[in-house]
C-alpha cells in the first residue's frame, strides 16, 4: 500500500481551474485530500479533519493566505492542531516569500504549476515537516529528561557536588548546603579542598586516583563545615565527559557515615537513579540525533516513486521499523525512575529496561 494514502492533504483555492489541477494531481499521488475555496471553508475542515497539509491559494476571495494562517494560529478551537505545515500558491511570484517563511509557512509554489513539481512540493513538505517534528520530540525529551534529573538532585537526601578540572564548585543540591551549612552562592567558586579533613594533601590523593579510573565508590573521609564540625561521610566520585569525551570535571555524592555496615560493592539508590537519568540524557544527544535523518531519509526513499525494487523497498522497512524500535527504546529509557538490574553475563549486571519503570 502507497504510504501517502495515509496523507490528508487541504487545498484552498477561489479558482475552480486550478482546483481541479490539484484534485487530478492528488488522486494521481494517491492522497486523500479535500477542496474549498475561501478561509472560512478551510478553518472548518482543520477543525474537523486535521489534514497532514495545508495548501493555500495567497489571493482568496475573502482573506489572503497569511490571514488565512494567522487566524489557523490564534483559532481557540484548532488548538490540538498547531504543528500542520502550511504551503502558499502565489502568482508570477509577486509575493514576498522570506516574510510567508518567517511566519511559519514551509514552501511556496508559483502558479502555473506543472502535476509533477506540485506532488513534489507536497513531498518535500511533509518529509521536512515530520523531520521537524522528529526533532522537536528529541528536543523535548531531552528538556524532560533535564528537568527529571533536577527534581532527582534536588530531592536527594544525598549531598551532590559536581567541580570542574581544577576542583572548584560548580554546582550543588541542597542537601550539600544542608550538609556544609553553606549557602548555593558562597559554594560556587570555592575549592572542595577546603571542606576535606586533610585538605589539599587529600583532594591532591583522590586526584591521583581520578587520573587512573574513572569512578571511586564508598571513600570514608571527613568533611568540614561551615561550623567547623568535623562529620564522617562516605564520598562516591565519577568522571564527568562532554560531547567529545573531554574530562569536564567529576561528580561527587557525599553520604554520612551511619552505624549500619555498607557494602562496599553496591552503589546507593540515588547513584543508581542519577546514573540512569544521566545515561538517558547522553542516549538522547548521541543517539536521537544521528537517527533523525536516518529514519527521515529511509522514509523519504520509500515514499519515492522511483524506488520500484521489492528487495530494496523491504531492506528500507526494516531500517525504518529498526529505527523507530531503537526510538522507543531510548524514550523509555529517559521515563525510568525505578531502575531495577538483572545479570547479564555471570557476574555483570545490567539495566533491566523492560523490568524498570
Amino acid at each position: 500500500m502507497n504510504t501517502h494514502t495515509k496523507k490528508f492533504i487541504l487545498y484552498v483555492d477561489n479558482d475552480s481551474q486550478y482546483r481541479e489541477t490539484a484534485r487530478q494531481a492528488l488522486i494521481a499521488g494517491q492522497y486523500k485530500y479535500h477542496l474549498c475555496e475561501n478561509a472560512e471553508d478551510a478553518l472548518e475542515c482543520i477543525e474537523q479533519q486535521s489534514p497532514d497539509l495545508v495548501i493555500t491559494d495567497y489571493d482568496l476571495s475573502d482573506v489572503n493566505g497569511e490571514e488565512l494562517y494567522m487566524r489557523y494560529l490564534i483559532s481557540p478551537v484548532i488548538d490540538g492542531a498547531r504543528n500542520i505545515p502550511f504551503i502558499a500558491l502565489t502568482t508570477n511570484g509577486h509575493v514576498d516569500r522570506s516574510r510567508l517563511y518567517s511566519l511559519g509557512f514551509s514552501a511556496c509554489i508559483t502558479k502555473p504549476f506543472r502535476q509533477r513539481d506540485f506532488l513534489d512540493f507536497i513531498e518535500d513538505a511533509l518529509v521536512s515537516h515530520e523531520l521537524k517534528m522528529e526533532e522537536v520530540h528529541f528536543w523535548e525529551t531531552i528538556r524532560e529528561s533535564r528537568d527529571f534529573m533536577e527534581r532527582v538532585i534536588e530531592s536527594s537526601v544525598d549531598a551532590i557536588v559536581t567541580t570542574d578540572t581544577k576542583g572548584y564548585v560548580t554546582f550543588c543540591n541542597r542537601a550539600c548546603e544542608e550538609l556544609l551549612g553553606i549557602q548555593f552562592e558562597d559554594l560556587i567558586g570555592t575549592r572542595v579542598s577546603e571542606f576535606l579533613k586533610d585538605g589539599v594533601s587529600e583532594m591532591l590523593r583522590i586526584s591521583t586516583y581520578m587520573q587512573r579510573k574513572t569512578k571511586m565508590k564508598n571513600y570514608k573521609t571527613s568533611i568540614i563545615t561551615k561550623e567547623s564540625e568535623e562529620i564522617p561521610v562516605n564520598i562516591s566520585i565519577s568522571t564527568m565527559k562532554n560531547g567529545e569525551g573531554q574530562v569536564m570535571g567529576v561528580l561527587g555524592i557525599c553520604k554520612a557515615q551511619t552505624n549500619i555496615d555498607e557494602n562496599i560493592g553496591s552503589d546507593t539508590k540515588p547513584e543508581r537513579l542519577a546514573a540512569v537519568v544521566e545515561t538517558a540524557v547522553a542516549v538522547n544527544h548521541a543517539i536521537n540525533n544521528p537517527l533523525v535523518p536516518i529514519l527521515g531519509n529511509a522514509q523519504f526513499l520509500l515514499q519515492s516513486d522511483s524506488m520500484q525494487d521489492e528487495d530494496t523497498r523491504r531492506r528500507l522497512r526494516i531500517i525504518v521499523n529498526n529505527a523507530l524500535r531503537i526510538r522507543d527504546i531510548t524514550q523509555k529509557l529517559a521515563k525510568i525512575t525505578n531502575p531495577v538490574q538483572k545479570e547479564y553475563l555471570q557476574g555483570i549486571m545490567m539495566l533491566d529496561i523492560d523490568g524498570s519503570c
